[in-house]
């Protein structure tokens, strides 16, 4: 059977988009979420969308800064959680990376400073009291990550129906 030529095979592939976060928590390992400026309602992982000619490492760290002023360190921390959104409407499949950002001081946390154009507030809260703000795909994601950290493995996440599930995985975790 006869190759195709690369550009020819590219339009025989299903399209979809990749994004990175951070899992960042304060000293007793209690989430930072950031309130969307887009959706008020929302609350979002320091992260976002990969740009054209950027690693998903990359991503997060400049993302890290844009949004909130942090640098973070070159080299990426455990990958925590894989994310798999599959198509929804005109939206094609949506792939993400949780990497473990690391604990911030509460002096840190103080320093932050928000992009006033992409988000309006930061929370840092237990576990159980996210669980009520958050909607449900993004507590799974949210849980996964401070549970991967706290098992020391990465987790994998089907957003395909209503609800999410998480499956570990047998990557290694925090570890690696």
């Amino acid at each position: 059977m006869e190759q195709l030529p690369p550009a020819e095979y590219l339009r025989t592939l299903p399209q979809g988009t990749l994004f990175a976060t951070a899992h960042l928590t304060d000293e007793e390992h209690n989430p930072l979420l950031l309130r969307s400026v887009y959706d008020p309602e929302e609350w979002q992982l320091v992260g976002g969308n990969l740009d054209f000619g950027e690693d998903p490492w990359g991503c997060v760290r400049r993302e890290a800064q844009e949004e909130t002023g942090l640098v973070l360190p070159e080299e990426p921390g455990a990958l925590l959680a894989v994310v798999f959104g599959p198509p929804s409407g005109p939206w094609p499949f949506k792939v993400g990376l949780v990497f473990d950002g690391g604990t911030l001081t509460g002096r840190r946390i103080a320093e932050i400073r928000l992009d006033p154009g992409e988000h309006t507030e930061l929370r840092v809260l237990p576990l159980a009291l996210w669980r009520p703000v958050l909607a449900p795909r993004r507590r799974s994601i949210v849980e996964a990550a401070a549970e991967a950290r706290r098992a020391g493995r990465t987790a994998y996440l089907h957003l395909g129906g209503p609800a999410a599930t998480s499956r570990p995985g047998n990557a290694k975790g925090p570890e690696a």
